[in-house]
């Protein structure tokens, strides 16, 4: 660490000077474990940084690897190698990757220990990803994270209805939401791109489960009807959606199609 991380600092070297440099240490790195791992974090981030995502990628795949099979390693170490993995995800566009590493980057991190000007920026980009990532329902784990109050009081504020909306599973709360900020949803790209197709498609799941979830335990049993009013769902698009609902484990349950009912137990 010692050895890695001054160099690190020294930006106007230039990233392909950084990489010969950090290449100078690589002997006297993989004598030491945890040294090894520093080094090849912070030269994967250099790797992202000058757009050489491939050799980045096959490095981080490796060195996950390692630092999964290996005994008590420090925090500080897990910390930077998920900051720098979703670093890639996110030059990637793969958002539900740069999402499971942003969560286990603030798991390894202390609050104190994210600058306090970039919390509400690191906040805003781990929520775009959530609501953008096909396959994220469960928007109470992120809702929960200590860096979420950093958004409050931010340009980046707004994102909070958005996302409580979809942790409630309320389109009421949803329309609101999306109707209020829409000038800032069209300003963000990756919403903006998802609006009419994933973030749709993920409400109309979500209220499936918010509705399961207002009946009585015993009692679930929902109409076709009743649950193409409820998600605002065609009466032919109703099966499918409890389908996906069912396959991304929102719910459980059997589906009768000669009774147009089905049994859910979430």
């Amino acid at each position: 660490q010692t050895c890695a991380l001054p160099i690190s600092r020294r930006k106007r070297s230039g990233r392909a000077t950084l990489l010969e440099l950090l290449a100078a240490f690589e002997a006297d790195m993989a004598k030491q474990r945890d040294a090894k791992f520093m080094w090849q974090t912070l030269k994967a981030e250099k790797q992202i940084l000058g757009g050489d995502t491939d050799d980045a990628k096959e490095l981080l795949d490796t060195l996950g690897k390692e630092i999964d099979d290996s005994y008590e390693v420090d925090a500080f170490i897990q910390s930077q190698f998920q900051k720098t993995h979703a670093m890639l995800w996110k030059h990637l566009g793969r958002w539900q990757d740069f999402y499971k590493s942003s969560l286990l980057y603030m798991a390894f991190t202390p609050i104190a220990a994210i600058p306090a000007e970039d919390r509400p920026r690191i906040a805003f980009e781990v929520g775009v990803a959530a609501l953008v990532a096909e396959e994220e329902f469960n928007f109470g784990e992120l809702l929960q994270q200590e860096i979420m109050p950093s958004l409050d009081g931010s340009n980046h504020a707004w994102i909070k209805e958005l996302l409580t909306a979809f942790g409630e599973g309320k389109f009421e709360m949803y329309d609101a939401a999306m109707a209020k900020h829409q000038a800032q949803i069209d300003a963000t790209p990756q919403l903006k791109a998802a609006a009419a197709t994933v973030l749709r498609h993920k409400m109309c799941a979500l209220a499936l489960m918010e509705l399961a979830f207002r009946k009585p335990k015993k009692q679930r049993r929902l109409t076709f009807a009743e649950v193409a009013e409820h998600c605002r769902v065609g009466p032919k698009e109703v099966e499918f959606l409890v389908m996906k609902a069912m396959c991304a484990n929102l719910i459980k349950g059997q589906i009768d199609e000669v009774a147009q009912i089905g049994r859910a137990h979430v």
